[in-house]
């Protein structure tokens, strides 16, 4: 066996059928990263037959004029359950880098390490790859920690959705709050539709600046994954038009069936039914007061935005059999009408009758509890019916262990983030 320069081509050939595929681990990644400063380059084990056994995509850094680090997003691709192969691949990849002046490459495998339920906690003899990680850092990888905030490269905790072909199937695994936040926004006017390149600095206004990346590396993205219709944008929309229809004809059903339950609690003063009616005739005075509310702030924006307001947006990644939900945000002055969850329906919605099997909503924390930071983060994505996913975690593959130790602290790749 011996390590090959691999074509884009051939790289992605391998890449589209490996059972670790991700969109981090494509050529078009690859090129993007390059406008950000990195060198891309495609490793290849063969056997002797010229067959590929394992693949990476390897961003590359000088340091130090003559050195260099590298990283492989979401690599390898190999199957990091054939420990023999693993350590081949290795072997000949520590050789090879060392022989083109690399120091260490980070890598974060696409590996589950802990099985976890919808609430955080590891799951009685489920998945368990705590012998990878050992067996890794056997092999000269070691182990960045179990970091649970995002403080690394890319976010060790995300949540998936395993997704139905049936609408109705798919709309009811979800939390009873996530339904009900996707119908009052249906109901208040918020329509989805998507996005063209043109639109993408309208997009950018919705991301929070502190963690975003430039506009110009949205427009990178949008640019290199669209030629091969990788990527999608779609906005959420407010129609006041529509949301001061949609309030009246609630305000006059419910100003009805309030008018029935008061004859009935006068009817039946002394009755056993009294309370019941009474507790049903108070529900219904606020479900008036609320409409009666949506129907003041519905003309108010109307007066405001009589041609509808854009209130939220997403940026997904479609890749092979996966959606990727890689950046989005929303007005903070509408954040009462739900338009993200309304959008992320319409989006996991029309993707699974495409035949697509899972949504990725991106990163978490890895804390669960109401008291911590990201909490309300977590609570959003999990309400799709999703399914915590712990990757194993960043390694450090050293390289040349005599170096690696004198520049480490200096987190050369950290400074080049995404």
């Amino acid at each position: 066996m011996k390590i090959i320069i691999l074509t884009k081509e051939q790289f992605d050939n391998y890449a589209n059928n490996h059972k670790y595929k991700n969109f981090y681990q494509t050529s078009q990644y690859g090129t993007l990263m390059k406008k950000k400063g990195f060198n891309d380059f495609y490793l290849g084990l063969i056997d002797d037959n010229n067959n590929i056994m394992a693949a990476t995509l390897i961003l590359e850094k000088k340091i130090l004029n003559f050195f260099k680090v590298g990283y492989s997003p979401r690599g390898f691709l190999i199957d990091f359950y054939n420990k023999e192969l693993v350590y081949i691949f290795t072997k000949y990849l520590k050789k090879y880098l060392f022989n083109l002046g690399f120091i260490y490459i980070k890598l974060d495998p696409p590996v589950l390490y802990l099985e976890r339920d919808k609430d955080g906690s590891p799951i009685a003899g489920g998945i368990n790859n705590q012998d990878i990680l050992y067996f890794l850092k056997k092999l000269d990888y070691e182990h960045q920690g179990f970091n649970n905030n995002f403080n690394r490269l890319l976010p060790r905790w995300n949540v998936v959705t395993k997704l139905n072909p049936s609408s109705q199937v798919l709309f009811s695994s979800f939390s009873k709050q996530t339904k009900n936040k996707i119908r009052k926004s249906y109901r208040r006017g918020i329509t989805i539709y998507k996005g063209t390149k043109n639109e993408l600095k309208l997009f950018y206004s919705f991301l929070d600046k502190s963690i975003s990346e430039r506009i110009d590396y949205y427009m990178s993205y949008y640019d290199i994954f669209k030629e091969k219709d990788m990527i999608e944008l779609y906005f959420a929309k407010l129609n006041p038009s529509t949301f001061i229809q949609t309030s009246n004809k609630l305000f006059e059903n419910e100003h009805k069936r309030n008018a029935h339950l008061t004859n009935l609690v006068q009817e039946n003063t002394k009755s056993k039914a009294v309370n019941r009616y009474i507790s049903l005739k108070m529900n219904s005075d606020k479900l008036l007061n609320n409409y009666k509310q949506d129907i003041i702030s519905a003309n108010s924006i109307f007066g405001s935005y009589p041609n509808g307001v854009i209130v939220a947006a997403s940026l997904i990644i479609k890749y092979n059999n996966e959606i990727f939900f890689l950046a989005e945000g929303y007005n903070k002055e509408f954040k009462r009408f739900c338009a993200n969850h309304l959008m992320k329906w319409v989006i996991i919605n029309e993707y699974a009758k495409k035949g697509y099997s899972i949504a990725n909503h991106n990163g978490i924390s890895g804390y669960f509890k109401s008291n911590k930071p990201y909490y309300g983060l977590y609570k959003y994505k999990i309400g799709f019916n999703g399914d915590i996913f712990e990757y194993i975690g960043e390694f450090n593959l050293v390289i040349n262990k005599y170096l690696y130790f004198f520049i480490n602290k200096f987190n050369f790749i950290e400074k080049n983030k995404k």
